[in-house]
């Protein structure tokens, strides 16, 4: 959808966390608080610099942040968050303020992601700026993707955040798959849709700086930045990874991209 979007975009780019949306993130998660602060501050014991200057306001991020990934039921569940935000309800707006600044504070992931779908949603225009108001989570690119849903977004990401080290797992435990989270409010804009074989066709994103959006909506023809995004997505997309078995793409790592997206 257009940056022109009906919900105003919550947050701006390097959102910082105030006093007060902390205060009532946490009296919203009420008992399911502890379930998230115990391993964030195992995690913020083996990784301090995470925390930076301010631990309590850190630890609180990172507790929205671990509650975004890892819940599956219940008011914190991802599905509850984005639902709010696209809605403009504004009930768990200091849920995803939280988590936008916990987000700030993990390292960035520079490459091709991925995003499943398993109906597609009408085909956004060449030049067209997808904009979402909360989170959207991708894969960095695996060798092998998920089984059941297909690939329906191809990102270029140049800020999403890797959050494989905020998931408290025991040494040695196998994970398939690296997550991908972009802030909430993050542009994308459409460099293509390219056709596949089997399953929806697949659009071709390049995730733009926050500056960058308010201009960018609209214009067709591609910048040699959206040029060279263009070409590392189709050479990603070539290589075809094959398709694993049993596990499948995490809810969060699914859907349409952009408000009122089908």
């Amino acid at each position: 959808m257009s940056a022109a979007t009906a919900v105003p975009l919550p947050f701006s780019p390097g959102h910082v966390s105030s006093v007060a949306e902390r205060v009532a993130f946490r009296d919203f998660a009420g008992a399911a608080w502890e379930g998230h602060a115990a391993p964030v501050s195992r995690v913020l014991t083996r990784m301090p610099a995470l925390r930076g200057h301010e631990l309590d306001a850190a630890r609180t991020d990172l507790i929205a942040a671990h509650a975004y990934l890892t819940t599956e039921e219940g008011p914190l569940h991802p599905r509850e968050l984005i639902r709010d935000l696209r809605t403009g309800e504004g009930r768990l707006l200091p849920y995803a303020g939280c988590l936008a600044s916990a987000l700030r504070r993990l390292p960035s992931y520079r490459g091709v992601a991925l995003r499943g779908g398993d109906v597609a949603s009408p085909e956004p225009a060449v030049g067209a700026l997808l904009q979402e108001p909360g989170p959207i989570s991708a894969l960095a690119k695996p060798t092998a993707l998920p089984a059941g849903a297909t690939v329906r977004y191809a990102i270029w990401s140049i800020t999403g955040r890797k959050v494989r080290q905020l998931l408290d797992r025991p040494a040695g435990s196998p994970e398939a798959y690296d997550e991908i989270v972009f802030v909430p409010g993050t542009g994308f804009r459409v460099l293509g849709v390219r056709t596949v074989p089997a399953g929806p066709s697949v659009v071709l994103l390049r995730e733009l700086p926050g500056n960058a959006t308010a201009y960018m909506d609209g214009a067709e023809e591609l910048s040699g930045l959206d040029l060279k995004a263009l070409a590392h997505l189709e050479a990603a997309l070539a290589a075809k990874p094959s398709v694993g078995e049993g596990q499948g793409w995490p809810e969060r790592c699914a859907g349409p991209v952009g408000q009122g997206a089908g």
